[in-house]
């Protein structure tokens, strides 16, 4: 009966619309810096998370059998990622928001190479190494088929769904579009 009077429904979209089992897709490098480098600071600063992204890297560097070092001094950055020092080096991970903080350059051609893979439904979480862009990871988490149907079933009774994430604002275009639906809002930290 209560539900009958519902105008708006507001759904998050990490394990709500999506599976919420990200798998990691692929780990980019730049400049000096290898692949396996990459992935193994990246293993190395969410080793300690319980984070979905997280596990997402830490399943691949396992599967790979690397070699991921301890991380001192560890932080948490609510909606941007996580930081640490590993082998003496200030490693950050996340989003464009971290990168900014972190003062790490992200330049033209990989700032447009990330938005082609947003645009298509893909999280990407930058890398840098003492403050200098080191790659990136592209993460997928796949839309559940259930999601599609209750959306559908939802918007034909006059309820109007919206999504919130704390992905980027063309991830969730890409999610959004794919199931149809015209209200989202992107970049929601938890306490939003």
């Amino acid at each position: 009966e209560t539900m009958d009077k519902v105008e708006v429904l507001i759904v998050d979209k990490t394990g709500t619309l999506t599976e919420g089992k990200p798998s990691l897709e692929a780990t980019i490098n730049v400049d000096e810096w290898s692949q396996e480098v990459v992935l193994r600071y990246a293993a190395a600063v969410n080793q300690n998370s319980e984070h979905p992204l997280a596990m997402a890297v830490n399943n691949v560097a396992q599967k790979e059998n690397l070699f991921v070092p301890s991380v001192g001094m560890f932080e948490s950055h609510t909606g941007k990622g996580v930081s640490g020092i590993v082998e003496a080096k200030k490693i950050a991970l996340g989003n464009d928001k971290l990168m900014a903080d972190e003062k790490t350059l992200i330049d033209e051609q990989t700032k447009s190479d990330v938005a082609a893979l947003q645009a298509k439904g893909k999280t990407v979480s930058y890398l840098s190494v003492n403050g200098k862009l080191a790659g990136y990871l592209v993460i997928s988490d796949a839309i559940k088929e259930s999601s599609r149907k209750a959306i559908l079933t939802l918007m034909s009774q006059n309820v109007d769904v919206m999504m919130l994430t704390g992905d980027n604002a063309l991830t969730a275009k890409a999610v959004a579009d794919e199931l149809g639906l015209k209200y989202f809002k992107a970049q929601c930290l938890p306490e939003d």
